[in-house]
């Protein structure tokens, strides 16, 4: 996929892989919708990545209001014409420990991890069907196999957009030539994990350039760092009762808040 020239919308842009993303892509010459909540980051980002040869709009939007959704599809649509890619990082983690276990952190995860994208995808594929050719490329986890003690919440709302994009993503090519992408990260240095570091992570620098890689070259499922990929699958195939001796302060991370029992 040649980026050059094209209509793109990022959410999740003024943070993050979003935001690494959004300043490699302008320099492709294409036009750029960026979506976020920070309206006055946006408008920085904006002005900075405005060129002669590249254009960029922005809409404040909140992903978990499915309103602001179809009206941010709604303004990128009537401004181009067109949304031939759509690169949807928008999300939050949120550690849900079983001392408290909150239900309202549960929702908020699903509310904004899943929720916010089959809203972004519902708007999104209105547009793109009648195109006949687009690419949407969405943000899982890597971990989705699995649950991981201490990070139910997030992994729930991840693992539940990998099933989703798996499958939409034979109809949508089959019947309206969509292309849909999963994006699966490990760990990555954003402001989202600055308080849960895990060894082996990498830049959002790094990210951004794997991620536009895989797109550009239209893999299905675009996963990363390698050396996670590989402790993630041989995870996944390790019966559940040597699974659960592992020492759960291993998942959880060095980092990991001890709230006090509820």
């Amino acid at each position: 996929m040649d980026f050059q020239g094209k209509v793109i919308l990022i959410t999740g842009a003024t943070g993050g892989m979003g935001s690494e993303i959004a300043k490699k892509l302008a320099k492709e010459e294409c036009k750029l919708i960026l979506i976020a909540r920070r309206e006055e980051k946006l408008k920085e980002m904006c002005k900075k990545f405005s060129s002669n040869k590249t254009e960029c709009v922005y809409k404040k939007c909140d992903v978990s209001n499915k309103e602001e959704v179809r009206k941010s599809v709604k303004f990128a649509h009537e401004k181009y014409g067109r949304i031939d890619l759509a690169i949807l990082t928008a999300g939050v983690l949120i550690p849900n420990p079983i001392e408290t276990m909150d239900s309202s952190i549960i929702e908020k995860s699903m509310k904004i991890n899943f929720f916010g994208t089959v809203y972004f995808l519902e708007s999104l594929f209105s547009v793109m069907k009648k195109q006949k050719t687009a690419t949407i490329a969405v943000t899982s986890t890597l971990p989705d196999g699995r649950g991981l003690a201490g990070w139910g919440a997030y992994g729930a709302s991840k693992a539940a957009i990998s099933w989703l994009v798996e499958s939409l993503r034979a109809e949508a090519k089959q019947k309206y030539n969509i292309n849909l992408l999963t994006i699966k990260p490990g760990s990555v240095e954003t402001p989202m994990i600055k308080d849960y570091h895990r060894q082996g992570s990498v830049t959002s620098d790094v990210a951004a350039d794997v991620i536009l890689r895989g797109i550009r070259k239209e893999k299905k499922v675009i996963q990363f760092p390698i050396m996670q990929v590989i402790v993630i699958k041989v995870g996944e195939i390790v019966p559940p009762f040597l699974y659960d001796i592992v020492p759960i302060s291993h998942r959880k991370g060095p980092d990991y808040p001890e709230p006090e029992e509820k």
